[in-house]
């Protein structure tokens, strides 16, 4: 076995030269410092599942709450007299509010007032009641992880 592996590897149990068991010992304690300065298997296991849960924390749970705080700001935005979308399609317009839900009048009847909860309500948006199809939104092209054009 080489140096360089048993550096990467931490791990030098078989001797190769001769020479007795005091040598191989003298070996064994040399090569011990390795890539992670000598830390036993269960500290690097620790070490492992940390950095998993940063990373996980990173790619999950973190754009997770940061799509979640922009609704939850849009919804506050929310005024008495705008238009809305809920969650399940319906658009309508807020007439009251409460602290949990607002009061909203859906399609043409003005005397149906619905409470809604906050959270069902997905934002502000006026409903197209043409037939026209709306302009299209020219978005950025995504560009890969490697590529530079």
């Amino acid at each position: 076995m080489n140096s360089f592996t048993a550096f990467l590897l931490d791990v030098s149990t078989t001797v190769t030269s001769g020479g007795g068991a005091a040598e191989g010992a003298q070996k064994v304690q040399q090569s011990s410092g390795g890539l992670f300065g000598g830390m036993n298997g269960m500290t690097l296991v620790i070490v492992y599942c940390i950095a998993l849960v940063v990373i996980m924390y990173f790619l999950s749970f973190r754009p997770t709450q940061k799509r979640e705080k922009a609704l939850a700001e849009q919804r506050n935005a929310i005024q008495v007299g705008d238009m809305v979308v809920t969650n399940s399609g319906m658009y309508g317009k807020v007439v009251d509010m409460t602290y949990d839900c607002f009061i909203i009048e859906f399609g043409l009847n003005k005397g149906v007032n619905v409470p809604v909860a906050k959270s069902e309500v997905f934002g502000k948006k006026e409903p197209n009641m043409t037939n026209e199809a709306p302009p299209a939104v020219e978005q950025p092209k995504k560009r890969g992880l490697f590529r530079k054009g």
